[in-house]
C-alpha cells in the first residue's frame, strides 16, 4: 500500500464525475467496476497507466470515479450517462433486427434514447461500452490481456435488494414457472437463466424415474429389463423436449440466433480483413489452419486418457485386491476407501487437465466467445467421461466377467507392495469368486461421494475461503495498526460516512471469484450421464439426484449472489454445446444399458452369453434411434406456444406490410393524375424506348391527329389526280 501513497495526488486520477453516494446505493443498472492492481508497478508507471485507463473510459462517453480497494488495488467506478446508455440499448436492438435476431424494427433514429425492458439489458450495454473495442464504440478494456494485464477484473454490482427478494420468492416454490425464469433473466441475463431453466426442466423430469426407480428397487428383480427400457425412453424424451424448450425460451427472451451479433474475442488474431457488399468487415483466419490446430487435441486426449486410465486402474486393482483377498482389520472401511479417495481427487485432477484443454482451445484461435466455449466444452466433456465413467465400465466389463483371470495376477503384483505395509498374513490365499454386487457398490460409492464432495466444493469451501480471507485482512490491519503502519493504511479507506457501507460491499465483491456457468451445466450433464448409462445397476440413483437438484436449484442462486462476482449478462440462445453431449449420452446409454442388462440380469458367463451380446447391443441401439426419430417428428409437429406465436406474429407482420403496399398502390403514393397516368403507361409498355419517349413527351394524341390529317390530304390529292 505504500506505493499508492507515493502517487502524486493529481486531479486526473481522482475524477469526481459521479455524484455519491446516492447513485451507488440506489441503482446498479448503469454502473461497472474496474479493478486495477498496481502491486508490481512503480508509482510513475502506475500513474501513467491509470491515466490511460481513465482516458479510454471517458473517450467512450463514460464517467469515472476512483476509490481505494483492498491490498494494492484501485476500484474505478464507471457510470454510463442516461443519454449514452439509452442510445446504446437502442442501437443494440437495431443490430438485433439487422441480423435477424428479432423481426420487428424498434423504430426511431440513430440518436433515439430508450429505456431498457429489464435491468440486465442496461448492464449488458454498459458491459459493451467498457469491454468492446474502440472500433465498436467501447473503451476496449480486456482484463489481463495486452496493455490491460494489470486490470484484474471488470464486473457489475450485485443488486442485493433484487437478489434477496427473488431468493425469498424462490425458497417458497417447489418448481419454478416461466415468470420466475424471466425474473432471473432480468437480473443476470439469458445465459444464466438458461442454466436455471435447464436445471428446472431436468428436476421436473426426474420425478418419473425417481418413482419408477423406487418401484423397481422394491418389486422388480435386479437389472430389470422393464426399468432399463423405461429409463432409456425417459432419457430420450427429456433430451428432445429440452431442445424444444430451448427454442421456446430463446423466442420468449428474444435471443434466438443471437450468436450472429457476437463480436470478435480480444484474443482472436486474423490474417486479413474482407469487406462484403454491405460494407461489413469480416476478420478472416484460414479454416484449414484452425482444423490443423484442433488436431492437437487427439494426442492430448490419448495421453490424458492413458494417464487417467492408469490411475483409475491402479485404484481399482487395489480395491479389488483388498475386497477379495484382504482379511485384516478395518476391511469394511478399506474396501471402498480407494474409490472414495479417487472420487474426491478426480475434480482436482480434472481441473488440471481442463487447464491444458483451455490452453489448447486458446491456441485454436476461435473468433467468438461462443465458438471458444463450444470447443472447450467438447474437451471437458470427453475428460469427464474418462474420469467419471471409466471405473464403472471397468467393473462391469472387466472385473466381473474376467475376474478369474485378472485378480490372481493382481494378487501377486500388488500383494507384494501392500503386504509390506499391512503384513503378508493379512492376505488370504483362497480361490477367487467375482462379487456380482460389486458393480452396484461401485456406482453407489462414486455417485454418492461425487454428489457430497461436489456440494462441499461448490458451496461450503468457497464460503469458508471468503470468510477466512476477510478475517485474515482484518487481522493484518490490526497487526499493522499496532506497529505504526495502520494509520497510513486506514487513511486510504477514509470513506465518506454515507459511502462507507456501500464501498465495503464493493471491496468484498471485488475479492470474489468469477462465476462460470459452464461448470454447473457440465455437472448436470455428467449427472444425467450416470442415469442414462447405469440406471439399471441401482434404481435409486434418480431419487438421490432429485433431492440433490432441488437443493442445488436454490443453493446455486445463493451461491451466485454471495460467493461470486455478479456475472456479465451475456446473451445466448441455449446451453450451447451441452445439447450435443446430452444427445451422445442418451445414445451411449442405449448401448450401455442393453449390455448391462444382458450380462447381469441372469447368472452365468457362458460362450452363448458373449456371442449374443453384440446382437443385443445392435437391437437396443437401433430401437433407440428409431424411437428418437419418431419422437422428434411428433414434437416438431406439436411445436410449442412460443413457436406458434412467432409464426403467427411473422404472418401478421407480412400481412400488414402487404396491406400497406396495396394501400400505397391504391392511393398512388400521393402522385398527381398525370404522373399516375404516365407510370401506368410505363408499366404497360414494359420499358420500350419508343413508347417511353412518346409517353414522356405527351405527344401520342398529337401524332395520331397529324397522321390522320396527312392520310386524308394524301387521299384527296390522289382523287384529284
Amino acid at each position: 500500500m505504500d506505493s499508492l501513497l507515493k502517487i502524486p495526488p493529481s486531479t486526473p486520477i481522482i475524477r469526481p464525475s459521479i455524484q455519491t453516494p446516492g447513485p451507488y446505493q440506489e441503482t446498479c443498472n448503469d454502473k461497472y467496476v474496474v479493478k486495477y492492481n498496481f502491486a508490481d508497478l512503480d508509482p510513475e508507471e502506475a500513474t501513467e497507466e491509470l491515466k490511460t485507463l481513465l482516458t479510454d473510459l471517458e473517450e467512450a462517453g463514460l464517467q469515472t470515479e476512483v476509490r481505494a480497494g483492498y491490498d494494492e488495488t484501485l476500484l474505478i467506478f464507471v457510470k454510463a450517462p442516461r443519454e449514452l446508455l439509452g442510445n446504446t440499448v437502442y442501437k443494440s436492438r437495431v443490430k438485433d433486427w439487422l441480423y435477424g435476431v428479432v423481426h420487428d424494427h424498434p423504430g426511431g433514429t440513430k440518436n433515439t434514447v430508450v429505456d431498457a425492458h429489464y435491468e440486465s439489458e442496461d448492464i449488458l450495454s454498459v458491459y459493451h461500452l467498457v469491454h468492446w473495442s474502440k472500433e465498436h464504440g467501447g473503451a476496449g478494456i480486456h482484463p489481463g490481456i495486452g496493455q490491460w494485464k494489470n486490470v484484474e477484473a471488470i464486473f457489475p454490482l450485485h443488486n442485493q435488494r433484487a437478489n434477496q427478494k427473488l431468493l425469498s420468492h424462490l425458497s417458497k416454490r417447489f418448481f419454478l414457472t416461466a415468470e420466475d425464469l424471466d425474473k432471473i433473466r432480468d437480473i443476470w441475463g439469458s445465459k444464466i437463466a438458461f442454466y436455471f431453466a435447464f436445471l428446472q426442466t431436468y428436476l421436473v423430469f426426474l420425478i418419473f424415474p425417481a418413482v419408477t426407480g423406487v418401484v423397481a428397487w422394491l418389486a422388480l428383480p435386479k437389472y430389470s429389463l422393464v426399468y432399463a427400457i423405461t429409463t432409456c425412453v425417459w432419457c430420450t424424451v427429456f433430451v428432445e423436449y429440452w431442445k424444444l424448450r430451448e427454442v421456446d425460451l430463446s423466442i420468449r427472451w428474444r435471443v434466438r440466433n443471437v450468436a450472429q451479433v457476437k463480436t470478435n474475442r480480444p484474443q482472436f488474431t486474423w490474417e486479413r480483413v474482407v469487406t462484403d457488399c454491405a460494407g461489413r468487415k469480416h476478420y478472416f483466419f484460414p479454416k484449414w489452419k484452425q482444423v490443423v490446430r484442433q488436431l492437437l487435441q487427439f494426442p492430448f486426449f490419448g495421453i490424458a486418457t492413458a494417464a487417467l486410465g492408469l490411475l483409475i486402474v491402479s485404484v481399482f486393482a487395489i480395491e479389488v485386491l483388498i475386497s477379495e483377498s484382504y482379511e485384516g482389520p478395518y476391511k469394511f472401511y478399506l474396501e471402498y476407501l480407494p474409490t472414495v479417495l479417487l472420487a474426491v481427487a478426480l475434480p482436482y485432477i480434472t481441473s488440471s487437465l481442463e487447464g491444458v484443454a483451455s490452453a489448447l482451445t486458446q491456441y485454436e484461435n476461435h473468433r467468438t466467445e461462443d465458438n471458444h466455449e463450444r470447443a472447450l466444452a467438447q474437451k471437458v466433456f470427453v475428460l469427464n467421461i474418462v474420469t467419471n465413467y471409466l471405473p464403472i465400465l471397468l467393473t462391469a466389463f472387466v472385473y466381473v466377467p474376467f475376474g478369474d483371470d485378472v485378480v490372481p495376477w493382481l494378487e501377486v503384483l500388488i500383494g507384494k507392495v501392500l503386504g509390506k505395509v499391512l503384513g503378508q498374513q493379512q492376505f488370504a490365499k483362497r480361490p477367487f469368486q467375482a462379487d456380482g454386487d460389486r458393480l452396484r457398490n461401485e456406482v453407489i460409492a462414486l455417485v454418492v461421494t461425487g454428489q457430497i464432495s461436489g456440494f462441499f466444493e461448490e458451496n461450503v469451501v468457497p464460503f469458508v475461503r471468503h470468510r477466512f480471507s476477510g478475517w485474515w485482512r482484518e487481522m493484518r490491519r490490526l497487526r499493522h495498526s499496532r506497529d505504526g503502519r495502520g494509520a497510513d493504511l486506514m487513511s486510504l479507506f477514509d470513506d465518506d460516512p454515507d459511502e462507507a457501507a456501500f464501498l465495503t460491499r464493493v471491496r468484498d465483491q471485488s475479492m470474489l471469484r468469477d462465476y462460470d456457468v459452464q461448470e454447473d451445466i457440465a455437472e448436470i450433464v455428467l449427472q444425467s450421464g450416470y442415469l442414462a448409462l447405469f440406471s439399471p445397476v441401482w434404481p435409486l440413483i434418480p431419487l438421490g439426484f432429485l433431492v440433490n437438484n432441488w437443493i442445488e436449484l436454490r443453493s446455486d442462486f445463493l451461491k451466485i449472489s454471495i460467493e461470486h462476482k455478479r456475472p456479465h449478462p451475456v446473451r445466448t440462445d441455449g446451453i450451447g454445446p451441452w445439447v450435443y453431449s446430452l444427445n451422445m449420452l442418451s445414445w451411449l446409454g442405449s448401448i450401455s444399458t442393453a449390455a448391462i442388462v444382458h450380462m447381469f440380469s441372469t447368472s452365468g458367463w457362458g460362450p452363448a452369453r458373449w456371442a449374443s451380446l453384440p446382437i443385443t447391443i445392435f437391437v437396443g441401439e437401433h430401437v433407440f434411434l428409431l424411437f428418437r426419430t419418431l419422437l422428434c417428428f411428433l414434437l416438431n409437429q406439436l411445436g410449442s406456444p412460443q413457436i406458434r406465436e412467432e409464426r403467427s406474429r411473422l404472418y401478421a407482420t407480412r400481412l400488414q406490410r402487404l396491406e400497406e403496399l396495396e394501400a400505397n398502390k391504391r392511393n398512388g403514393l400521393g402522385l398527381t393524375a398525370a404522373e399516375r397516368e404516365r407510370r401506368r403507361s410505363m408499366r404497360a409498355t414494359g420499358g420500350d424506348k419508343l413508347f417511353t419517349r412518346q409517353v414522356e413527351e405527351g405527344v401520342s394524341a398529337a401524332v395520331g391527329v397529324d397522321l390522320i390529317r396527312r392520310f386524308k390530304e394524301a387521299a384527296e390529292s390522289k382523287k384529284k389526280k
